[in-house]
Parts: structure tokens; C-alpha cells; sequence
């Protein structure tokens, strides 16, 4: 019997003593499930955001890189209006001829292709970003007289702000290049504030309010409609980052598109004085549109270096949650560790004992 209790009594500090040294081995008090049931769901659930978490990270680092790729190309857009305006001011001097006037027309011509060509071509992965590609969709419909909505070119959107809502906005084409807001039955203009003021030049028509709203058209000279027109813009087209471990946590990259002709300078002559003239206002406004895209484009990398610092952050604090979990506590389990082991020894001595316990019978049966 005294050989039977010791054996049991070894037996176990010998099973904790291999816990412990395999705690001590690999470094994690968690390793595996039976250990600690609640724990290991907890830490695997830990685990899967701690991954999500430093990934979210790495796509928000990302959205700075598509922020400033665009916020580079605009630069240059920049650079080249600013040749623009000097042009148009040298021009509008009678101190030049119409031939140099002509030369002038013949820069300002090739820099108009090189912003489109910045336009089409500049891109993050294959994706082009100052062409429209990333802005919100709007499609344009008339109502057929039954009811059904359809597609019209009438009318097309190239420019809104990014606090521009979701939904329908109506204008009424006049057939001569200028736009009337449109009313509901009850009179009420249909997406347009009352504050909000609708001015047309040249085809283009734009929306402006108080709180910096704006909306841009162009008017398809080669669609002659005179009517109701619904723009119906939708939340879809954007660029979503996703800047967060869960469903649903995105940032929405907007970019307008940024051509010659969103830029209301698609008919931009320098070849007169008066041509000259009227151009000085209207590239005014094109390098005050590119500022305000730059300025979006400046705030999109700003919020993301903040989402970056955010993320980061949290994922350290819940880095050192998971390790109050599954990471062993070296000192205390040192201690473990020496006490069954001191436990083993004295088992296997006083197994040892147990077993010299027979041999005193024999001695008497002697």
C-alpha cells in the first residue's frame, strides 16, 4: 500500500511537472485548449482582430499613397494653369500681335493637352484616379410621359463636392445652353435647397449654396432637349478603404474629374485680346476648382495618418490584452516548475522507501 500511495502521489507531480515545463518551453500559459477552454475562444477571437487590425492599418497607409499620387498630379495641373493665367495676361496686352497671340494660343493649346493627358493617365494599381473613375455616379433621366425613367445625354454632371447628399436633383433645360431649377407639384424645387443659387455659361450650368455645396453640369450641345431633367447621384463609384477590422468600416476616396473640360477651359481661345480677356476669369476659377480638389485630397491623407496612428495604437493595447492571456508569467511558473520538482525527487525517494518495506517481513520470516 505505502508502495501504491507513493506511486500515485509521483505520478501526478510528475504530470504537473511536465505542464509546467512545457509552459516554460514554449512560453504560453495557453497551449491548448484544455488549459483553459474560455481562454483559448477569447485569444483565438483576439487573434483574428489583431491580424485585421494591422492589416486595416497597412490598407489606411495605402489610401495616403492614392491621396498623394493624385494630389501630385494635380500639382503639375497646377503649375501648368499658372502658365495658363501668365499667357492669357501677356495676351490680353495690345502691346502683341495677333501672331503672337497665335504662338501663345499654340502653347496654351499643347498644355490643355497635357492636362487632359494627366487626367487619363494618372493611376494607383491600375486604377485611374483624376478621370472621373472615382467620382460618385450620377446618370441623367427625363420621364417618357408613362411614368418609366430613361437615360438621356442631355444633360451630364462634371463636378460636386464631396458633402453633396445622395439622391434626385431636377433641372429644367431651356434648349439654349441655360438650366431653371425644377419643382415638385407642390411647388418645392426638386433636390436644391431654396438658398441655393443656379447660374449657366457656355453650356455649363452650376449650383452653389451658402454651406459650400456645388454642383457643375455640362449641357450636350449635341442633344437638343428642352424640359425636365432628373440627376440621380448615388453613393456608388467611390474608392472605400478599408480602415477598420469589421464590416463596414471604410473611408470613401471622392475625386472629381480634372480635364480641360471639367475645368470649363475646353474652349479656351488666346488667339484674340478679348479672347485673352474673358480667359483670365475663367482659368481663375479652374485653378480655385484644382485648389479645392488638392485641399480634399490634403484632408483625405491627414485623416488617414490619423487612422493609421489610431489603429496602431490599438493594436498595441490589445497586443498586450492577448499576452495577459496566453503569455506565461516566467517568474511564477519558475516557481512552479522547482516546486513539483522537488516533489518528483522526494516521490521517487519515497517510492524508493516503499519498496525496502517488503524486505524488513523477510527479515522476520528469518
Amino acid at each position: 500500500m505505502s508502495a501504491l500511495i507513493s506511486g500515485r502521489y509521483l505520478g501526478q507531480s510528475e504530470t504537473k511537472l511536465q505542464k509546467s515545463l512545457e509552459k516554460l518551453s514554449s512560453g504560453y500559459k495557453l497551449n491548448s485548449s484544455k488549459d483553459d477552454s474560455a481562454g483559448m475562444a477569447i485569444s483565438e477571437k483576439m487573434r483574428t482582430q489583431l491580424q485585421n487590425l494591422k492589416r486595416a492599418s497597412m490598407s489606411a497607409s495605402d489610401g495616403i499613397s492614392v491621396t498623394q499620387t493624385a494630389e501630385g498630379a494635380l500639382q503639375e495641373i497646377h503649375a501648368m494653369l499658372q502658365r495658363i493665367n501668365e499667357l492669357a495676361v501677356q495676351g490680353a496686352n495690345d502691346t502683341y500681335t495677333d501672331e503672337d497671340r497665335a504662338n501663345i494660343n499654340a502653347e496654351v493649346k499643347n498644355l490643355m493637352k497635357e492636362i487632359d493627358r494627366i487626367s487619363e493617365d494618372t493611376e494607383f494599381n491600375n486604377t485611374k484616379l483624376l478621370n472621373g473613375d472615382v467620382q460618385r455616379r450620377t446618370y441623367s433621366t427625363i420621364d417618357d410621359g408613362s411614368g418609366e425613367k430613361n437615360l438621356t445625354e442631355a444633360v451630364s454632371t462634371t463636378y460636386l463636392t464631396a458633402d453633396v447628399d445622395a439622391g434626385t436633383y431636377g433641372l429644367i433645360l431651356n434648349g439654349d445652353g441655360t438650366a431653371d431649377f425644377a419643382t415638385d407639384d407642390d411647388g418645392n424645387r426638386i433636390g436644391f435647397k431654396d438658398t441655393a443659387i443656379i447660374s449657366s455659361q457656355n453650356n455649363k450650368v452650376r449650383v452653389t449654396d451658402s454651406d459650400g455645396f456645388e454642383m457643375e453640369f455640362t449641357i450636350n450641345k449635341e442633344v437638343s432637349y428642352s424640359g425636365q431633367v432628373n440627376i440621380e447621384l448615388w453613393d456608388v463609384g467611390t474608392m472605400p478603404i478599408q480602415v477598420g477590422a469589421n464590416e463596414g468600416q471604410y473611408i470613401d476616396i471622392a475625386i472629381p474629374k480634372v480635364s480641360s473640360s471639367a475645368l470649363n477651359l475646353d474652349e479656351l481661345d488666346l488667339s484674340t485680346a478679348e479672347g485673352c480677356e474673358k480667359a483670365i476669369t475663367q482659368i481663375s476659377d479652374a485653378i480655385s476648382r484644382v485648389s479645392k480638389v488638392r485641399s480634399e485630397m490634403g484632408a483625405y491623407s491627414n485623416r488617414f495618418e490619423d487612422t493609421v496612428s489610431s489603429l496602431d495604437n490599438t493594436y498595441e493595447n490589445m497586443t498586450a490584452a492577448l499576452s495577459r492571456i496566453i503569455d506565461v508569467d516566467m517568474a511564477d511558473e519558475m516557481t512552479t516548475y522547482t516546486q513539483f520538482n522537488v516533489m518528483q525527487q522526494a516521490g521517487v525517494s519515497m517510492v524508493a522507501q516503499a519498496n525496502q518495506l517488503p524486505e524488513k517481513v523477510l527479515q522476520l520470516l528469518q
